[in-house]
């Protein structure tokens, strides 16, 4: 009966469906860690800029 299950068309659907879901909070996952660190680093640098040109 399980078997029947993953053959039918409505179940490759709904398992692509969560592949996507899976590999889009992959993809957030990455995107914050790598951009977190830059942006803080950018804001850094911003703050350290401004004291420098005494504003």
């Amino acid at each position: 009966m399980l078997a029947e299950f993953f053959r039918e068309e409505k179940a490759q659907s709904e398992w692509s469906a969560i592949y996507i879901i899976l590999i889009l909070a992959i993809v957030a996952v990455l995107l914050i860690t790598i951009v977190k660190p830059m942006f803080q680093q950018s804001q850094k640098i911003v703050a350290k800029t401004k004291k420098s040109l005494g504003g």
